[in-house]
């Protein structure tokens, strides 16, 4: 499915994104996350990272090893994403060899990229 990327579609996304991604207000400081990992081929994704200014951002477009170099250089501070499950899968195992572990997960709606939902995560470094 090919979804058309016009100015009212990127808008339409950022409103869902900022809507459904939200967190628990415990979960999310007003802090910048250290790191926002996304998407750039998922709409959502890229709506979810625009509403980040201040963060470093990773996009999983760069391949898993790319990301893996990054968490490795990752000081303190948590990550904030918005991927599909089966990166979110191998995001966990990477993150938790730097010492990172999930701290929210919920599945999310994606109706712009045809995807069923997307999951919006979180995670710290362990206390």
């Amino acid at each position: 499915m090919r979804v058309r990327l016009d100015r009212r579609t990127l808008l339409r996304s950022g409103a869902l994104g900022a809507a459904g991604a939200a967190l628990p207000a415990g979960a999310q400081a007003m802090v910048p996350p250290a790191l926002v990992v996304f998407d750039s081929r998922v709409a959502e994704s890229r709506a979810f990272a625009a509403g980040f200014p201040l963060a470093a951002r990773h996009d999983l477009a760069l391949g898993p090893l790319a990301l893996r170099r990054r968490l490795a250089t990752l000081d303190q501070g948590r990550v904030e994403g918005l991927t599909g499950w089966s990166d979110w899968v191998m995001l966990r195992g990477a993150a938790r060899g730097q010492g990172l572990r999930p701290t929210a997960e919920r599945t999310v709606a994606a109706p712009l990229s045809g995807k069923r939902h997307l999951f919006r995560w979180s995670m710290a470094a362990r206390s």
